[in-house]
């Protein structure tokens, strides 16, 4: 699990469709999650172009478990 330095789960991958961190998602009390994606060292992960996930040497990211 790959926590950001706010406390948020973060997810790469999947266009950062899937990442809490995303300004697009909201905690259990209805509160939106911070979007932390422009100071995030994994962004490059969530966009197109970016990081293959076979290629990635993160072994705390969840998608390793998916290769």
């Amino acid at each position: 699990m790959i926590i950001d330095v706010t406390g948020i789960e973060l997810t790469p991958g999947n266009g950062g469709r899937d990442c809490k961190g995303n300004g697009r998602h909201f905690d259990e009390n209805g509160v939106l999650y911070e979007c932390c994606c422009d100071e995030c060292d994994y962004m490059l992960c969530c966009t197109d172009g970016g990081m293959d996930c076979g290629d990635c040497n993160e072994t705390d990211c969840p998608r390793k478990e998916q290769i």
